[in-house]
């Protein structure tokens, strides 16, 4: 009953540890240079689809449709509904609701490489300007305005935002499914286990053959 007892329970948490991290915290790999230098191509991401919200900051798994794409893309989310953000060619920065925006993330602390010239939006509500971390290789919201509003996409288009692997729910979910793994071995050694022993117990001990009388 005990080896019984330990693979029930080290199916359910191994189960809720794996499938929750499957579905939940799904890993997508970089393909591109374009989020550089924070996640480099090849490098792998954790997204939380679980999250409620999107914030100025954000690296979000998005659908990228509304760019007239078939697929799902990584990007930073720049300025959200409400938002006015612009590039005037010469100046170093983006400017976010009339003020210079900073952005440590970018490569070589150049966030306005690669622009393709002014760009002035002011982005609708429930939609968001996204733009690579590399912005000198990034097909970003700055080459969309023809595709959709401004360049932007729809908040609902978002699948996943980024979270972090040190991120509690990461860490809960792993380990909830190391823990069941190790739980389901012990189990299954303790069934071994008492197996053996009950087969040892149904063999019959030999019995002395009766000694004729003289």
């Amino acid at each position: 009953m005990a080896a019984v007892a330990l693979l029930a329970l080290g199916g359910v948490v191994g189960g809720v540890g794996g499938l929750g991290g499957y579905f939940f915290i799904p890993t997508r790999v970089i393909p591109s240079d374009h989020m550089r230098p924070t996640h480099p191509a090849g490098g792998s991401m954790d997204f939380n689809t679980l999250a409620t919200g999107v914030d100025r900051g954000d690296v979000v798994l998005f659908d990228a449709a509304a760019w007239g794409e078939r697929h799902l893309s990584i990007e930073r989310v720049i300025a959200v509904g409400g938002d006015r953000i612009a590039y005037t060619p010469g100046e170093r920065t983006l400017t976010l609701n009339g003020k210079p925006l900073d952005e440590p993330y970018v490569l070589n602390g150049d966030p306005v490489a690669g622009s393709p010239g002014a760009f002035d939006v002011t982005v609708p509500e429930g939609r968001l300007f996204l733009l690579g971390d590399n912005r000198g290789n990034s097909a970003d919201s700055r080459y969309r305005s023809e595709a959709s509003e401004g360049g932007t996409v729809p908040r609902e288009a978002v699948r996943a935002t980024f979270i972090d692997e040190d991120a509690p729910l990461v860490v809960g979910l792993r380990s909830a499914a190391l823990a069941g793994a190790g739980v389901l071995f012990a189990g299954a050694g303790l069934g071994l286990a008492a197996r053996r022993s009950r087969r040892r117990a149904t063999v019959a001990p030999p019995t002395a053959e009766a000694v004729p009388g003289v």
